[in-house]
């Protein structure tokens, strides 16, 4: 290996300096910075149709220019047999930086301006220790974007490293919805049908600590939770605020929704013995346009949903039966309100709700398109055309616009409760299936971590789901057809707006795991990386790794 800690460390400071904050103007500046570091080596001045620019369309802003990168370098003995490894180039905004947002990027001027004593005792110590990098992407994932990087350096110098074809995809997007992860998938299907290529296995370098925060080791995962977004849509009845009991709050409504959905113990999925948290309300906001002294009458609430074993299919159930009892809920506390009210001197009478509605995106779906004029073909027609006359902007946010167009055609009368998804949606994958090749990742996984003991006297610690959310989940399938079915009848806009090829994925189908730095507080000001493990001993264990997976 020609790499050494000092040329991984360099090449991760020109990284982070590159501020690719996701949806931003220069996010694809890291493509182009990849592309143009890998175009110089050896292997891809011979074979530059190897190292390619993928277009990516951002999904609710195609205009904005995004690229993937894949870097594809075969083994010197031909060979099926290939590794994919992954890493995402975009990162989260520096907001959080506050009076240091100019040096967010610049990791050696950062580490002067920041105060100590504006950090907890553990940060404190790890920035005045000098054993620590600081700054935005320093962990998350800059480094193992360089670690992969550098990795390809190492094989173009040694054509000996490995005897398995080795492909780096570098992906935008990831802290967003994940569209470039979702263009790779495709191009490595079609890769396999076109070279006849065999994935033996996914490598994501994702650092430890998201996957399970606090973690007393660096940690080999063997799986990625799976995500979707429930979602709720509260239709009320508007009065004026002076006549509060003749309306119906569709706040009051999806706040009920969040008080029994936000951290419920029955909504979990746990695997295995192990436990992720339960549903998080990522978004509660009234809609309507301007501030008006009339009782809100639409509302929207979705969720961060993991998944291990259960499907779209399986939440669907629970959020109906959250969804009923958000009504009952509702209705039990007009009653008992008016009631004390009423006592109080409280003279107009209150308006029997009875039994709301709830109803699955999909319903207003179907109603809408047998309503309109000229049958459903048109329909679709209608539909994809008003989609492109939405401004640019948030996926969700057109995700609800189309929801609520379908509401306006199916002539569906309020107060009711839509449920349904908006995306993303992360399928869940796992290496501990029983599978060959995947016991062959495990195994190949169970030597790094007695070379990481022997080796570098460092103890790693294995878990089966990276909990952070990773690009993993699109490098196979384990779902059925009725789940993907429940999510594409259920999520506004499937097929144009977004989508998942699943088809590509189940293609691809190979073992993944996710072996990263360390560091801690990704996302935050004091996100930082471990200098000895990441830099020094971690790029040791993947090439460690990759002749592991090649042996078996």
């Amino acid at each position: 290996m020609i790499s050494t800690p000092q040329s991984r460390e360099e090449l991760l400071l020109r990284l982070i300096k590159i501020p690719s904050v996701t949806q931003s103007a220069r996010e694809n500046d890291a493509a182009l910075f990849v592309r143009e570091h890998l175009s110089h080596l050896a292997y891809f001045k011979e074979h530059p149709s190897h190292l390619v620019l993928i277009e990516t369309p951002l999904e609710g802003d195609a205009d904005r220019p995004l690229h993937t990168v894949v870097a594809r370098m075969m083994a010197k003995k031909s060979t099926p047999k290939t590794v994919v490894l992954i890493a995402h180039y975009d990162v989260v905004d520096v907001a959080c930086y506050g009076n240091e947002i100019p040096y967010a990027f610049d990791p050696e001027e950062l580490a002067k301006r920041l105060d100590p004593e504006e950090f907890p005792p553990r940060a404190r110590q790890d920035l005045l220790s000098g054993g620590y990098i600081f700054g935005r992407g320093s962990m998350d994932m800059k480094c193992g974007l360089a670690l992969e990087l550098e990795l390809l350096r190492d094989y173009d110098h040694d054509r000996d490293l490995f005897d398995v074809n080795v492909i780096v995809a570098a992906v935008p997007d990831e802290e967003n919805t994940g569209c470039g992860m979702r263009r790779a998938a495709s191009f490595l299907a079609q890769l396999k049908r076109d070279e006849g290529l065999e994935y033996i296995a996914g490598i994501n370098t994702e650092p430890s600590d998201p996957g399970l925060p606090d973690a007393p080791n660096p940690l080999v995962f063997l799986g990625t939770l799976g995500k979707v977004l429930p979602t709720f849509y509260c239709r009320g009845l508007e009065a004026h605020v002076g006549n509060y009991y003749r309306a119906l709050s569709a706040a009051l409504l999806s706040s009920q929704i969040v008080r029994l959905a936000e951290a419920a113990p029955a909504f979990a999925d746990p695997s295995r013995g192990v436990c992720h948290p339960s549903w998080i309300c990522l978004q509660h906001k009234t809609l309507a346009r301007e501030y008006v002294v009339t009782i809100p009458a639409r509302s929207v609430a979705y969720f961060n949903c993991f998944m291990t074993t259960k499907t779209p299919a399986d939440v669907l159930v629970d959020m109906e039966s959250l969804a009923r009892e958000a009504v009952a809920r509702t209705c039990e506390q007009l009653a008992a309100s008016h009631e004390a009210l009423s006592k109080q001197g409280y003279a107009p009478p209150s308006r029997d709700f009875g039994d709301l509605p709830v109803i699955r995106f999909e319903e207003i779906h179907q109603k809408a398109a047998r309503a309109f004029e000229g049958g459903e073909e048109k329909f679709r027609e209608h539909m994809s055309a008003f989609l492109k006359s939405l401004p640019k902007g948030d996926m969700r946010d057109l995700g609800i616009e189309l929801l609520e167009e379908m509401i306006r055609i199916a002539r569906i009368e309020a107060p009711f409760i839509a449920f349904g998804f908006l995306p993303p949606y992360c399928p869940q994958l796992s290496s501990l299936t029983g599978k060959p090749q995947a016991n062959a990742l495990v195994r190949a996984a169970e030597r790094v971590i007695h070379e990481a003991k022997e080796r570098f006297d460092t103890t790693l610690d294995t878990a089966e789901f990276f909990a952070g959310l990773s690009d993993l989940s699109y490098l196979g399938f384990m779902g059925s057809t009725e789940s993907v079915e429940a999510m594409a009848r259920n999520c506004p806009g499937w097929g144009e707006l977004y989508s998942v090829p699943i088809g590509d994925l189940a293609e691809i189908d190979m073992p993944v795991a996710n072996l990263g730095p360390c560091g801690y507080d990704a996302h935050l000001k004091s996100e930082r990386l471990a200098r000895a493990y990441s830099l020094d001993i971690l790029p040791e264990l993947l090439v460690s790794m990759i002749r592991a997976l090649s042996e078996e």
